[in-house]
């Protein structure tokens, strides 16, 4: 088993926290150590887990890397639905007055996306077409592309666990998150204020969540494998929580976190002036 702390391994799995983008922390690492660096795949700011930051001679063996298998853990917010799929995104339509799903209603669902698996890559990415990304065309008021797909292997979902909470705890959850993404060109106002609107409006709801975990291959957005699961099930939902448990061998367990690399006392300034998305 590689050790996390020791750089002359030129292989760093480090656990993101939310609040950070993988770019920031990729480039902060490099800074460290005085040596190039890259990452073998981006978290999204909202949420946590491992991410593999690869250094010096390391970095020409990324594509080795990037193959590995990613565990997740996910939770899926039913009868709400974003334009990001996930909570970083403007509310585009719900509805609380639908039937309520069973736990059995979304096992039977999620056991036939076991395989092949072919989905659209999320609008709100960094995946480019046309050599622009893609989150810039809302942002540039441009005509919104055709959005490409993704084809990869579901190796292994599974639905845990189904409950209900207040949509006003929801809601708090969500932007005590958003509120952590302190640089980077995600909205947050916007998006903040949308989410409290939304909130003040709908009180008294009882939200159900779903709860997940899947082991995927390389490149595939939970965002929206998550669209999939809910339109299977005629259902809105979002992404409300988002966790990688894995990347190929590291878990939480083998992996660094910020305080350890940079100290108890590190700036976190410093790591988010490094934004680059």
């Amino acid at each position: 088993m590689i050790k996390a702390k020791n750089p002359q391994n030129q292989i760093l799995p480090i656990w993101q926290p939310v609040g950070y983008s993988t770019y920031q922390i990729t480039s902060a690492v490099a800074q460290k150590y005085g040596m190039k660096a890259t990452h073998t795949g981006v978290l999204d700011p909202l949420a946590e887990g491992v991410i593999l930051v690869l250094l010096g001679s390391e970095r020409f063996n990324k594509s080795k890397f990037t193959d590995f298998h990613k565990e997740y853990e996910f939770e899926i917010s039913l009868g709400i639905a974003t334009d990001s799929y996930d909570g970083m995104g403007l509310i585009t339509e719900y509805n609380n007055g639908s039937e309520k799903l069973t736990l059995g209603d979304l096992q039977l669902v999620v056991k036939g996306f076991v395989g092949d698996y072919t989905q659209k890559v999320p609008l709100y990415s960094a995946r480019k077409v046309n050599s622009k990304k893609l989150f810039l065309y809302p942002k540039e008021k441009l005509t919104i592309p055709e959005l490409p797909e993704k084809s990869g292997k579901i190796y292994k979902i599974e639905c845990s666990d189904l409950g209900n909470s207040k949509l006003y705890s929801l809601v708090d959850e969500i932007i005590a998150k958003i509120e952590q993404v302190k640089k980077g060109e995600y909205r947050q106002k916007e998006i903040i204020q949308n989410w409290k609107e939304f909130k003040s409006k709908n009180t008294n709801w009882d939200v159900q969540t779903a709860a997940f975990c899947a082991e995927l291959s390389r490149g595939l957005y939970v965002r929206s494998l998550s669209q999939d699961i809910v339109k299977k099930l005629g259902k809105i939902g979002f992404v409300s929580k988002l966790v990688r448990t894995g990347n190929g061998e590291y878990t939480k367990e083998n992996s660094c976190t910020l305080n350890e690399l940079f100290g108890e006392n590190f700036d976190h300034e410093m790591l988010l002036s490094k934004f680059t998305m």
